[in-house]
C-alpha cells in the first residue's frame, strides 16, 4: 500500500465476547441496531473505533437514518487550521531565505518528516489501539501483562501464542491480532 493511500476508517461491534462486525462506521451503526430491533435479551454490545482501540458510544434511540445522523462528526472549523509556530530567530532567518517561501518551506519539511517517520507512527498506533482494545475485552483474563509486553517487544511470535494458547475468546484474541498488524510491520489499521 503506498504512503498517499487512505484506508477507510472502520470500526468493530462486539456482542459479548463475540465480534459481530467489522466495517465502516454506518455499516457497524445499522447492524448494531438491527441486532438491538430482532433481540429479545440484551447482551452487551461494545463498539471499538479500530484505528485508536477505543469504546465508543452511540445512541441508538430512533431509526437507523437517525443514529447515522447523530453520529456524524460536527463539520471542521475552518478557522481550527490557522494555528502559530514559535521558531528562534536562526530558524526565521533560513526559512526567510528559502526562495519557495516560508510557509511552503515549512509543509514540504513536515510532509518529509511524516513520510519518514510514518512506518514508526503507524507500528506505535497500533500497539497503543490494539493495547486499549485487550485493556477493555481482556482485561480479565489470565496473562494480559504478558500479551502486552510481547505487543510492546513486537513479539507477533509470542504475542499470538499468548493470546490464542489461553482461554480468551476467539473473537477477542482475532480482533487483538487484526488490530496488532502494523505493530508487527503488517498492513493493517
Amino acid at each position: 500500500m503506498n504512503e498517499t493511500a487512505v484506508r477507510e476508517q472502520t470500526y468493530t461491534a462486539f456482542l459479548g465476547q463475540e465480534r459481530l462486525i467489522t466495517a465502516p462506521l454506518p455499516e457497524v451503526l445499522e447492524q448494531v441496531k438491527r441486532h438491538l430491533d430482532s433481540s429479545e435479551r440484551a447482551l452487551p454490545i461494545l463498539i471499538f473505533d479500530d484505528q485508536t482501540g477505543a469504546q465508543v458510544d452511540f445512541n441508538f434511540q430512533g431509526s437507523a437514518a437517525q443514529i447515522l445522523a447523530g453520529a456524524a462528526p460536527p463539520a471542521p472549523d475552518p478557522q481550527a487550521a490557522v494555528q502559530e509556530v514559535n521558531l528562534l530567530p536562526r530558524h526565521w532567518e533560513w526559512l526567510q531565505a528559502q526562495p519557495s517561501g516560508k510557509s511552503a518551506t515549512l509543509r514540504r519539511l513536515v510532509d518529509a518528516a511524516r513520510k519518514t517517520e510514518a512506518g514508526a507512527a503507524r507500528a506505535r498506533a497500533s500497539r497503543d489501539a490494539a493495547s486499549h482494545f485487550l485493556t477493555v475485552m481482556a482485561g480479565d483474563q489470565a496473562g494480559l501483562e504478558d500479551v502486552q509486553r510481547a505487543l510492546y517487544a513486537a513479539d507477533r511470535e509470542r504475542f499470538e501464542t499468548l493470546i490464542f494458547a489461553a482461554d480468551w475468546p476467539e473473537g477477542v484474541s482475532a480482533h487483538a491480532l487484526y488490530l496488532a498488524g502494523a505493530a508487527f510491520g503488517e498492513e493493517t489499521p
